[in-house]
């Protein structure tokens, strides 16, 4: 009797410590690092490199007392500048790219990669100050119901013609218009990517429930 109560609560431990270990799993942060900006392509690192080299050229960049902290928020917010970069191109050549021409739909897709491209173009946007423009001009606007035969391109378009911007090539400081337009693209971006997400949120539902 005495081995069988010994048997029963060295099981009823190792059953405790395989809970415990799977909850520690689970409450592990899913927060990823940015990559290390020295291991960023090379037209990747010379995009980030030209933008700061813009906005110290245009006065945009506050000069720390704390040099040590102004290098340590610099190469965080590279890392995250060159990621950013990077996950633009990929998930437009992989996935907005791919579903534009596909015979159909892939709505859940679709969702989840509008949602990156909004939330990535959205960082650039506000941690770009060279990007950070008045724009005087008129609003973008987009149908709330368009047809994503003809947005789909559109917002590869406008990501092509962002990442291809010469105001991440150039040296010249006198590049208003560069900038203006780079920025716009982005804002085209941003605001095409949120309306082809709700788009595809609704068909998603819309599938679920027949």
């Amino acid at each position: 009797m005495k081995e069988a109560r010994k048997a029963y609560a060295a099981t009823v431990l190792v059953a405790l410590l395989l809970a415990q270990s799977l909850l520690a799993q689970q409450q592990q942060p899913s927060y990823k690092p940015p990559v290390d900006p020295a291991a960023a392509p090379p037209r990747v690192k010379a995009m980030v490199e030209t933008i700061n080299q813009r906005a110290r050229e245009l006065g945009l960049i506050a000069v720390s007392d704390d040099a040590d902290q102004a290098a340590f928020v610099r190469r965080r917010r590279d890392a995250q500048l060159s990621e950013d970069f990077e996950k633009l191109h990929s998930i437009n050549v992989e996935k907005i790219a791919t579903q534009s021409s596909a015979p159909s739909l892939d709505y859940k897709t679709l969702c989840d990669a509008t949602a990156d491209l909004k939330n990535r173009a959205t960082r650039i946007k506000y941690n770009v100050a060279v990007l950070q423009v008045v724009d005087k001009g008129e609003k973008i606007r987009y149908d709330e119901n368009p047809d994503l035969a003809s947005t789909l391109p559109e917002l590869s378009r406008l990501i092509n013609s962002f990442l291809g911007s010469p105001v991440f090539r150039l040296s010249s400081a006198n590049d208003a218009a560069l900038r203006l337009k780079a920025s716009r693209d982005l804002d085209g971006i941003i605001k095409l990517s949120e309306t082809i997400n709700k788009i595809a949120k609704r068909s998603t539902r819309t599938a679920a429930s027949r």
